[in-house]
């Protein structure tokens, strides 16, 4: 867990999140409270018979939101604003059983006019117990300089 303020950190600097597993209930919940219907979401039957991938998948979103959780605890309480996320790449399905970790790369720091704050940008990739990327986004956030 990092928790530092904007001035502390480094471009390329390299981060670890937590690890997570990803449960049935967490697919089941996601796509309960995202509205999501897909078969391929929900229907493990129709997954078997007609998906690439044999079986039900999480959405690509529910793997992002998870890794914003993760990068939270990175970045934590120095945070001001989120900015924007972009750029998200999902390259390989996410399924009940595979933990997840993020790896935070700082891409760029930007001062702005006001002294006390300044935009962080970071690249965010998820990785399984495998070593696969599945998601892959960027984010900028504005951060805090200083202590609390």
């Amino acid at each position: 867990m990092a928790q530092k303020t904007y001035e502390e950190y480094s471009v390329g600097e390299v981060f670890e999140s937590y690890a997570r597993t990803i449960t049935e209930a967490d697919i089941v919940n996601y796509t309960c409270f995202a509205g999501l219907k897909l078969p391929m979401f929900i229907d493990e039957e129709f997954s078997k018979q007609h998906s690439l991938f044999k079986t039900r998948v999480a959405p690509g979103l529910m793997t992002a939101s998870i890794a914003a959780g993760m990068l939270e605890d990175i970045l934590g309480k120095y945070t001001l604003a989120a900015l924007g996320l972009d750029q998200f790449k999902f390259s390989a399905p996410v399924k009940a059983g595979d933990t997840l970790h993020a790896r935070i790369t700082v891409e760029d720091l930007k001062d702005v006019s006001d002294k006390n704050r300044g935009v962080i940008t970071v690249k965010v990739e998820v990785v399984n117990q495998q070593g696969i990327v599945p998601c892959v986004f960027h984010g900028a956030f504005m951060m805090r300089k200083g202590t609390l």
